[in-house]
Protein backbone atom coordinates (compact mmCIF):
# COMPACT_ATOMS: atom_id res chain seq x y z
CA UNK A 1 0.00 0.00 0.00
CA UNK A 2 1.13 3.30 -1.26
CA UNK A 3 1.69 5.52 1.42
CA UNK A 4 0.76 9.67 1.30
CA UNK A 5 2.89 12.05 2.50
CA UNK A 6 1.80 14.68 5.14
CA UNK A 7 3.25 17.42 2.42
CA UNK A 8 0.83 16.30 -0.16
CA UNK A 9 -2.18 16.26 2.44
CA UNK A 10 -1.24 19.38 3.25
CA UNK A 11 -1.01 21.06 -0.44
CA UNK A 12 -3.90 19.43 -1.49
CA UNK A 13 -5.91 20.91 1.74
CA UNK A 14 -4.17 25.18 0.77
CA UNK A 15 -5.47 24.42 -2.62
CA UNK A 16 -9.29 23.33 -1.96
CA UNK A 17 -9.23 26.20 0.21
CA UNK A 18 -7.96 28.52 -2.09
CA UNK A 19 -10.21 27.45 -4.26
CA UNK A 20 -12.78 27.75 -1.99
CA UNK A 21 -12.35 31.75 -1.54
CA UNK A 22 -11.22 32.35 -5.24
CA UNK A 23 -14.11 34.76 -5.04
CA UNK A 24 -13.04 36.93 -2.35
CA UNK A 25 -9.65 36.94 -3.59
CA UNK A 26 -10.35 37.91 -6.93
CA UNK A 27 -12.76 40.51 -5.80
CA UNK A 28 -9.67 41.78 -3.48
CA UNK A 29 -7.33 42.13 -6.48
CA UNK A 30 -9.94 43.95 -8.12
CA UNK A 31 -10.01 46.42 -5.38
CA UNK A 32 -6.36 46.95 -5.59
CA UNK A 33 -4.74 50.16 -6.94
CA UNK A 34 -1.78 48.43 -8.93
CA UNK A 35 0.20 51.96 -9.52
CA UNK A 36 0.93 51.90 -5.69
CA UNK A 37 1.23 48.25 -4.99
CA UNK A 38 5.24 48.62 -3.88
CA UNK A 39 4.07 50.91 -1.13
CA UNK A 40 1.66 48.98 0.70
CA UNK A 41 -0.52 51.45 0.56
CA UNK A 42 -3.97 50.09 -0.86
CA UNK A 43 -4.28 47.85 2.02
CA UNK A 44 -5.48 50.60 4.45
CA UNK A 45 -8.61 50.75 2.59
CA UNK A 46 -9.01 47.51 1.33
CA UNK A 47 -11.02 44.45 3.54
CA UNK A 48 -10.53 43.07 6.42
CA UNK A 49 -9.82 39.86 4.52
CA UNK A 50 -7.12 40.86 2.11
CA UNK A 51 -4.88 42.26 4.55
CA UNK A 52 -5.18 39.03 6.64
CA UNK A 53 -4.22 37.34 2.97
CA UNK A 54 -1.28 39.61 2.75
CA UNK A 55 -0.04 39.35 5.67
CA UNK A 56 -0.50 35.28 5.36
CA UNK A 57 1.58 35.60 1.97
CA UNK A 58 4.32 37.96 3.49
CA UNK A 59 4.56 35.41 6.30
CA UNK A 60 5.19 32.51 4.01
CA UNK A 61 7.44 34.39 1.87
CA UNK A 62 9.71 35.02 4.98
CA UNK A 63 8.92 31.49 6.03
CA UNK A 64 10.17 29.77 2.89
CA UNK A 65 13.04 32.47 2.34
CA UNK A 66 14.68 31.91 5.90
CA UNK A 67 13.88 27.61 5.22
CA UNK A 68 15.70 27.90 2.07
CA UNK A 69 18.73 29.82 3.24
CA UNK A 70 19.04 27.47 6.27
CA UNK A 71 19.10 24.46 3.91
CA UNK A 72 22.00 25.48 1.65
CA UNK A 73 24.03 25.79 5.06
CA UNK A 74 24.59 22.46 5.33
Amino acid sequence: MNKISLRKILILLLVILLLSRTGKILQLFSGLDFNGILTLEPLRDSPQEGRFLVTLGLFALAFITMFVLLNRRK
